[in-house]
Order: C-alpha cells, then structure tokens, then sequence
C-alpha cells in the first residue's frame, strides 16, 4: 500500500497553487493601483489650479485649466477600463466584498464630477466649495487603495501598500495645502480659520509620514529625506513662516498665488516621483513573491517524485524488518515521515506569513476605524474632515487616549444609536 494517497498529494500541491493564483491577482491588483494613484495625482492638480480658476475670477489658469481636465479624464478612463477588465472581467475572483463596495461607492461618487467642472467653469461655486468636492472624490479614490492593502495576503507586499498608501495621503494633504493656501494668496487674504487649517494640514502630513517611514525600505526612506532636503521644500516652509506671521486680513497677496501654487506643485510633483518607486517596488516584489512560490510548487513536485520511487512491499515476500542489512522499514518510515514534513513545512510557512500580517493587518484596522468615524461625525454634524479630525483629536486629549480608541468609540456609540462626540 502507498504510503500517502495520491488525493494527499493533489492537495498538497493545490495549496500551493492558490498561493500562486493569489499572488498573480495581487500582482494584477497592484498594477491597477499604481494607475488609481495617477488619476488621484491628476485630480489633485485639477484641484489647485481650479482654486485659482476660481479665486481669480476666472481670470488665471484659464487654458492650464482646460488642458489639466483633458488630463484628469484621459486618467479616469484608464482606470475604468482596467476596473472593468481586472475586476469584473478576470476569471479569478478578488473575494473582497468590501473592496467591490468601495470601488462602487467611489465610481458613483466620480460620476458628479462633470457637474462640479461646469459649476466651476460658470462660477456657480466657491473656491472652499470646490476644494471640497474635489477632496472627497480623491477620498473616494483613496478608500479604494487601503481596502486592497486589507485584502492582500502577501506580507512584503502589504507593507509596501501600507506605504503607499500612506505617502498617497500625505500628498493628498499636501493638494489640499496646495488648495488652501491657493484661496488665500488668489484672494488677498488669510484669516485665523485659513491658518489653522493649513497647519493642520501640515501636522497630518507628517503623522502619514511617519507610518510611511515605518513600513518604507531604505531606498524609499533614502528618497524622502531628499523630498524634504529639496530647494522646493525649503522654499515652502518661508512661505509658510510667512503666512503664520501675517496679522488677519492683510491684503496685497494676490500676486504671490502663483508663486505658492508652482512651488508646492514642484514638492507635489517630487512626490510623485517617489509615489512612483513605490509603485516600481510593488510590481518587483510581486514578481519576485510569484517566483519564489512558484519555485517551492516546483520543489514539492520533485519531492513528492523522489518518496514515490521509494521501493515498498508489495511483493507478499517475507521481509526481515529487524535485519541489518534491509532498508526496506526505514525507506517506509522516510516516507512517511518526509511527507508529514513537507506538509508541516508549508503549514509553517503559512503561519509565518500570517504573523508578519498582523501588525500591519492592525495598522490598516486603525486607519480605516479613524475614517469611518471621520465620515460619521462628518455626516451628522455637518462638518468638514479637518473638523471632525480635529474634534477626535481634542476628545483623545481630554481622555488621555488614542485616536483609534476614541474613533472606536464613536463608532460603538453610532450603533448603538447613542450621542456620538460632545461638542
């Protein structure tokens, strides 16, 4: 009789099968990501120069404007079309429910862009306005990349999209800086509420930071210290020092929009390029992930091949299992024991890449805690993100404990129809 069923040894090799199936959808997901964070780029440029358009009097960036549109949707399609064929078209399904609702959700959220652009073009908006609506669709987006970074089973490449997925929402904030300040140098005027939104901006900034350098290697960490060692950088921070230091009110700063505007776009665009390394180690590791599985599958084959040749008794014969000079009883014990060992080995090496998912399973459960109960407060207060940020922080303050704890709360309260966060 064999020693292991050939059943037994199908499955073995299916396990590792799905591990390769995985990885390829991943791969497949993370290229469509790095496309995601092009048209999240080309929304936050739009952004900017729409606050301008629009403070300006339609008088500025008229035809970057026109130019920067034909860029955002040349980007949106793209996307879409390898949505539609990574998502709904691939033979393999993702099995991410929630991934599926958010990319729904931001699709839909997308599909009133074409009205905010002709309220901008007509004037029928604010400057605040429109930074806002454009800052919830690049939200939408955004959401759609940390719940892939949820679903992906690969510990290296989790890391790697937790890191993007951080750097993402520091440029992101860093839009919303552009935007902000934009407002403020087009029309004249910076008031306390202006300033305190733009160091708030900058204080988030580099709360992702510090996650991004936590999950970075050293080539990406390397490429930050050059992003904040740039002369844009430093150009940056003189006009911020300058617009903390400016009594309320003051006017005369109109001719200074486009200064602020194509310097923090020059820090904007270095980020860009790193946001694109990142990008280059994703799609690398990827590689290298299948490739290292597909070597183990191909390693399993040649040991399962090797025990099968190992020589049984089948013949009926008389078999001296006690005799020195027979292997026959240690051959049967090898087998058995080999194959037992292999199919510890990859329970093991499952294990492992479970362990080295919690801590950044965890990160990713805090990030998306602190989101909901953003939304939340959002929703039922009528406030804006910096707001509700704001009001989490304060409470975590007022009781000595974390954002994640303080979010968790808000949400325990929703469900349970309670009062959510004191004023």
């Amino acid at each position: 009789m064999p020693s292991v069923s050939p059943l037994t040894e199908q499955f073995l090799l299916a396990a590792k099968h799905e591990e390769i199936n995985a990885l390829q959808h991943l791969a497949i997901s993370c290229k469509t990501l790095i496309t995601l964070g092009h048209f999240i780029h080309q929304l936050q440029k739009e952004r900017g120069i729409s606050n301008i358009f629009i403070a300006s009097g339609c008088e500025r960036f008229v035809q970057q404007r026109r130019e920067q549109i034909a860029q955002s949707i040349e980007s949106e399609q793209q996307l879409y079309t390898e949505l539609k064929q990574h998502y709904l078209n691939s033979k393999h399904s993702t099995g991410n429910t929630r991934l599926f609702n958010r990319i729904t959700f931001s699709l839909q959220c997308l599909a009133r862009l074409p009205i905010l652009r002709e309220q901008i073009h007509n004037q029928k908006v604010t400057a605040e306005h429109a930074s806002q609506a454009f800052s919830q669709h690049i939200s939408s987006l955004l959401n759609i990349l940390l719940e892939a970074a949820d679903g992906a089973s690969d510990p290296l490449i989790t890391r790697l999209l937790i890191a993007l997925f951080n750097f993402v929402q520091a440029k992101e904030h860093a839009g919303q800086e552009r935007a902000c300040g934009a407002i403020g140098f087009a029309s004249g005027a910076f008031s306390t509420q202006r300033k305190d939104q733009l160091a708030h901006l900058q204080n988030t900034q580099q709360d992702n930071f510090i996650i991004f350098l936590k999950y970075a290697g050293n080539d990406l960490t390397t490429a930050y210290a050059q992003l904040t060692e740039d002369e844009a950088s430093v150009q940056l921070q003189r006009l911020r020092n300058l617009i903390q230091e400016l009594p309320q009110g003051s006017s005369q700063l109109n001719e200074l929009s486009e200064v602020w505007y194509d310097i923090t776009t020059t820090r904007i665009d270095h980020m860009h390029r790193i946001e694109k390394l990142i990008a280059e180690q994703l799609t690398t590791s990827a590689e290298k992930q299948i490739h290292i599985a597909k070597r183990q599958l191909h390693e399993h084959k040649n040991h399962i091949k090797a025990l099968s040749d190992i020589p049984l008794d089948g013949s009926g014969s008389n078999v001296d299992y006690t005799s020195k000079n027979s292997n026959l009883a240690q051959h049967r014990l090898t087998s058995n024991r080999t194959f037992y060992d292999l199919i510890m080995e990859q329970s093991e090496h499952l294990k492992q890449m479970n362990d080295a998912l919690q801590d950044a399973k965890q990160v990713i459960s805090e990030q998306k805690t602190l989101n909901r109960a953003k939304l939340i407060l959002i929703q039922h207060l009528d406030i804006t993100e910096e707001q509700a940020h704001k009001r989490l922080q304060k409470q975590a303050m007022d009781q000595q404990c974390s954002l994640f704890e303080v979010a968790k709360h808000v949400l325990k309260a929703m469900n349970k129809d309670q009062h959510i966060i004191s004023s």
